[in-house]
């Protein structure tokens, strides 16, 4: 999940109130910003990594974005209830060859 931060508007190094471990979120944001291009990089058409000279968005950029947008994503798992557990029957398909085998049974008799 990308996060809602850009090289305009990166991510504050205080973690937002929905963050669940301010501590994680405080290294992330550290690396994230190590894995930007520097300065003279950013109005170029390919720059790179300042950190790992790699094309940016480098590899390591693009994980800590993933793990900066989780945190601060929609909790889905969280806001959704919880389905009921499903009772123990058998899946659809086997059911049905189940009665199949059944009614194949049923008219040899």
């Amino acid at each position: 999940m990308r996060s809602p931060y850009t090289l305009d508007n990166p991510p504050p190094n205080e973690p937002p109130s929905e963050v669940l471990v301010p501590s994680l979120w405080r290294v992330q944001v550290r690396w994230w910003n190590r894995h930007t291009p520097s300065l003279d990089q950013r109005g170029v058409k390919h720059p790179v990594c300042g950190h790992c000279a790699q094309t940016w968005p480098c590899h390591s950029w693009a994980c800590w974005d993933g793990q900066l947008g989780q945190a601060v994503g929609p909790r889905a798992e969280q806001a959704a209830p919880k389905a009921a557990p499903a009772a123990n029957l058998p899946a659809p398909s086997r059911a049905l060859a189940l009665g199949s085998a059944l009614a194949a049974h049923a008219a040899k008799a």
